[in-house]
């Protein structure tokens, strides 16, 4: 008899949500980009659902678990062994892997040690696949999706096996899930495509994302980078903050995102100016 590999896992969507569905409506939705989905897991597989057990293990676990059988290994760690079958805990209710075990669906399985409880999953299934990249592309198509996990994991070497991940706002115009529109969040990586984005984000109309961009460019020193947040330290962009006795205040946010990542690079610079006060009562 073939031997069975058993690891602990809870599967979960491919989006994340921020609060509980049970308790209240998020406000804001968070989903995860592929990227971050594979890059971060130690274990990616193409497989199906071949048993779905409810009953503990007489003398073991009380967990329920489910069986797959892997199509193909996409991603794992260099020393484990590899198998065919893979026996799996997972949590209560397993209505979801029943479904998938009946309609013998295609799934990409994504596993890390780190967050072994709460791994996750991507139905292959034409009609019911819909992922966004860290570049905001969506991917409706099984085979853009695997394509995409093979191409990010193909760049990634074998010994990284965390990157640091920060949360983008979706923009208003990406059609992703309706759930998630132009208040939704994306966690991406932190890598050369942040960097690059990032770069891109600074010329844009939208004084959010310049902000957010100085921000995010603090994981990237340079000295391309260093001139580019020299020169949004007189950037005009500016939100208005009230006060209790009605009087208004200009932050000008993207100079000081500029103004923190450049201290926190150890460049001295003179610090602009980032609140300009009394700019006068509301009417």
């Amino acid at each position: 008899m073939r031997r069975i590999c058993r690891i602990a896992i809870v599967v979960s969507g491919f989006a994340l949500f921020a609060i509980d569905h049970a308790m209240a409506q998020p406000l804001v939705y968070t989903a995860e980009s592929l990227e971050s989905w594979v890059i971060n897991a130690d274990r990616v597989w193409i497989a199906r659902i071949v048993r779905v057990r409810d009953e503990p293990i007489p003398g073991g676990s009380e967990m329920p678990g489910i069986t797959i059988a892997v199509e193909e290994t996409l991603k794992y760690p260099i020393f484990e062994q590899r198998h065919e079958k893979m026996g799996l805990f997972v949590e209560h209710p397993t209505a979801q892997f029943k479904d998938f075990e009946k309609h013998s669906s295609r799934l990409l399985i994504a596993h890390s040690d780190q967050h072994q409880f709460a791994p996750k999953l991507i139905e292959l299934t034409p009609g019911k696949v819909e992922g966004l990249r860290a570049d905001f592309t969506i991917l409706r198509t099984p085979e853009a999706v695997v394509q995409a996990a093979r191409e990010i994991i193909g760049r990634v070497p074998p010994n990284v096996r965390q990157l640091h991940t920060v949360c983008l706002t979706i923009p208003a115009d990406v059609s992703f899930d309706s759930k998630l529109g132009p208040h939704g969040q994306l966690i991406v990586p932190v890598d050369e495509q942040l960097e690059t984005l990032a770069i891109g984000l600074l010329n844009s109309e939208s004084y959010s994302k310049r902000s957010k961009a100085a921000e995010v460019l603090r994981y990237f020193k340079s000295e391309a980078n260093i001139d580019r947040l020299r020169a949004l330290l007189k950037d005009t962009g500016y939100s208005e903050q009230r006060a209790d006795d009605r009087t208004r205040t200009k932050y000008y946010g993207v100079r000081d995102q500029a103004y923190q990542t450049l201290k926190a690079w150890g460049i001295k610079v003179e610090r602009p100016e980032i609140l300009e006060s009394n700019h006068g009562p509301d009417q």
